[in-house]
């Protein structure tokens, strides 16, 4: 039996190859049933720790599942990358239960202030919604080297350019004067590769920026649309519930755009086509100006509601689903279409790690 203290020597940062770690958004109120399902009965131990599972994936090596977090999971890993994020993507895009942690651009701009950045990159690839006039339809930069951010800083401050910068990867090195130095590598789907002396600072750093992601999922989910009851003691105590009376809380999530939308129907059959990586499907009503849309979201099978004009977006997130939905659309937005998009709400701006551009009045 193997416990928590034990995965230094499982998942060792100081090997040959990096410590790898994926995080998954899961919800499940059985995580035994789960881990049996995504591996295969006989592919799952149990640990001394109730919180940490070993699991085998005949095409992608051996997994150490964290579980600490009940609704992001880390998978560690010293196996290969390349096979070991390919079983995982086949779980997520075949089940309603599991998404990626979908970074936004600035949490991987800013994933450790203090640190010095080694490398960058971004892929934005807008062939399918930006118009093929536009300056910026498609950018591909990696750059290597001390402070490598400062050059999509310089693009970004480009008036032509900002909006297909997308932070899409970034390696930092960092220093603890107890636990050593760790070069962590992060990709924008919750991803990440180690080198350093302790697989502690490694899984520190790992939870501080799952810890940051749920707080942005959390205050889209505080947004949703719901009936709140105007006194809940006495609504419950009475024969009649309508009695007590309720109030509408929650507010639709506004995002500005930085650049138009060329064409409002293609735009929409990309968006909602159900694809990969949008997950999204609907019929939308178009008119010459505007698109809307109940939207099925197939990550958790939940309804959404959008409106679409050419610079701006309205998603109307209801009681109960799941905020990973628009973190997703936010981070794929960033990366196909504008990395300089702004949310209108203050409090989910700040959560988004996105800088105010402008003030947003009207929404």
């Amino acid at each position: 039996m193997t416990s928590r203290s034990d995965l230094s020597a499982r998942v060792p940062v100081d090997g040959n190859v990096p410590a790898k770690a994926f995080v998954l958004e899961v919800h499940t109120d059985d995580p035994d049933a789960y881990l049996a399902e995504i591996a295969g009965r006989g592919n799952v131990q149990d640990t001394d720790d109730a919180f940490l599972s070993r699991v085998f994936a005949p095409s992608a090596g051996e997994f150490w599942v964290d579980r600490l977090q009940p609704r992001f999971w880390v998978f560690h890993t010293t196996g290969a990358s390349v096979p070991a994020a390919a079983w995982l993507r086949d779980r997520v895009e075949s089940r309603r239960d599991t998404d990626w942690m979908w970074l936004p651009s600035a949490h991987l701009r800013y994933i450790a202030p203090d640190a010095l950045s080694r490398r960058v990159g971004t892929r934005f690839d807008g062939e399918r919604l930006v118009g093929s006039e536009d300056a910026a339809r498609d950018l591909k930069v990696q750059l290597s080297g001390s402070h490598a951010e400062r050059l999509l800083d310089k693009i970004t401050d480009l008036p032509d350019y900002r909006s297909a910068v997308s932070f899409s990867n970034i390696e930092v090195d960092l220093n603890d004067p107890d636990l050593g130095p760790l070069r962590e590598s992060v990709r924008r789907w919750g991803a990440f590769a180690a080198h350093g002396e302790q697989f502690t600072y490694h899984a520190q750093f790992v939870q501080t920026v799952i810890s940051r992601y749920a707080r942005l999922v959390e205050s889209i989910e505080a947004l949703s649309l719901r009936f709140d009851p105007l006194n809940e003691a006495i609504s419950s105590t009475l024969q009649d519930p309508d009695t007590g009376g309720a109030s509408f809380a929650g507010m639709p999530i506004g995002i500005r755009f930085s650049r138009q939308i060329p064409d409002l129907p293609a735009f929409c059959e990309e968006l909602f086509s159900s694809r990969a990586p949008f997950r999204l499907w609907g019929q939308p009503a178009i008119t010459e100006d505007e698109a809307l849309v109940e939207a099925v979201d197939l990550h958790v099978g939940q309804r959404i509601g959008m409106e679409l004009g050419h610079d701006w977006m309205r998603v109307y997130l209801h009681a109960g689903s799941c905020g990973n939905t628009v973190a997703r659309l936010i981070s794929n937005l960033q990366t196909r279409f504008d990395g300089a998009l702004a949310l209108t709400n203050p409090d989910l701006q700040d959560a988004a790690g996105l800088k105010p551009r402008t003030t947003l009045a009207g929404w």
